[in-house]
């Protein structure tokens, strides 16, 4: 039962990743130091504290490892990063798309687009941390729950 009900750490190998056919409606990007008001407040207004600080820690780092998904007016309705959460390497996440936007496989893209960059600056390996819905990233990108200790 806990299994199902409580977001768990995954992985996903990227050994001879290949991405995806992603296409969609929306615009995804890495950002760039202008996109930081815009983001801050995106994530303020439809995420926790925690996700604030690793977007504000983030944009400490020279080159911040985030993209961002815009629909057609320019607007942010979600973001993607990796090592960013407290500076672990090869670590996925967050990652956020606004409610009303779910299920439009804007999170798809922006995991893929994440991953595709990891790979291609040689991580074998992508640790997916507190993922959730489990099933969403088993189906997205073959990833695995890591056993607890």
């Amino acid at each position: 039962m806990e299994l199902g009900t409580t977001s768990r750490d995954m992985i996903t190998h990227l050994d001879h990743y290949i991405f995806p056919d992603t296409t969609n409606q929306i615009i995804v990007r890495k950002i760039n130091r202008n996109d930081y008001i815009n983001l801050f407040n995106f994530v303020n207004h439809n995420f926790s504290s925690d996700w604030i600080q690793t977007i504000k820690d983030a944009f400490l780092i020279i080159e911040p490892s985030i993209f961002i998904a815009l629909d057609k007016d320019g607007e942010i309705v979600g973001f993607a990063c990796y090592d960013v959460y407290k500076n672990k390497k090869c670590y996925f996440g967050p990652m956020g798309v606004s409610l009303i936007k779910r299920i439009n496989g804007i999170g798809y893209s922006l995991l893929h687009h994440c991953l595709k960059d990891m790979y291609e600056i040689g991580y074998e390996y992508a640790i997916i941390g507190g993922a959730g819905p489990i099933e969403f990233y088993e189906k997205s990108c073959n990833a695995v729950v890591i056993p607890k200790p």
